[in-house]
């Protein structure tokens, strides 16, 4: 494009890549700023992927599973625990021991689907335990004192002739609290997305 100036001269007019702001051309800033547009939504996209991913953690780690603080302390495979647990002919029991705390005030019994074993053979990844036992006085399904960790195993059957894994992966479900007042007040938890996932050496004590 030509301009023709008060001289009658014509000046041709600086193409846009050519315009200087700052010392650097307009095309420069362009692409400069479009970089920064793309680190700043690959760094919100990388934070809201990291933050739908279930966490994973180690044994002896707390996790807060919303109505309880549940820590994985170890798992074990046992010929029975006689009279609580016993497996079928030929089987054995594996047991998840947790340090498990209630964080409400009212207390409760273990959930029975707080944890889950994942992947082990002769057991569903939905298979509820056959139930829980505190390691202290031997209770089945004890009922849990409020802010007070109990040593709490959760037992499933192996199935004859299973092969006893070296390790487990496991879930630990996470609780929602809801409040609800219709004529009185009412409160109550219910099951939640996966708190956390772990993956557990198994010590064998069926020997």
């Amino acid at each position: 494009m030509q301009e023709t100036g008060s001289g009658g001269r014509e000046e041709e007019l600086p193409e846009l890549k050519d315009i200087k702001v700052r010392g650097r051309s307009v095309r420069t800033w362009v692409f400069s700023t479009g970089a920064v547009l793309l680190a700043i939504s690959a760094v919100f996209g990388g934070l809201k992927k990291a933050a739908d991913e279930t966490p994973r953690v180690d044994a002896r780690t707390a996790i807060d599973a919303g109505r309880y603080e549940v820590t994985i302390q170890r798992v074990v495979t046992v010929k029975d625990l006689k009279p609580l647990f016993t497996p079928d002919d030929g089987g054995a029991l594996i047991a998840v021991v947790t340090k498990l705390k209630v964080t409400d005030d009212t207390g409760t019994a273990p959930s029975s689907d707080l944890i889950r074993l994942v992947g082990v053979p002769g057991i569903k990844d939905t298979d509820a335990p056959l139930g829980t036992t505190n390691l202290r006085d031997a209770t089945m399904n004890p009922v849990l004192t409020p802010g007070f960790a109990e040593d709490v195993a959760y037992v499933w059957k192996l199935p004859k002739a299973t092969e006893l894994p070296p390790s487990v992966e496991l879930t630990v479900r996470g609780y929602d609290h809801q409040e609800q007042s219709l004529l009185d007040h009412h409160e109550k938890w219910l099951p939640g997305d996966i708190a956390a996932e772990s993956t557990v050496a198994v010590k064998d004590n069926t020997k």
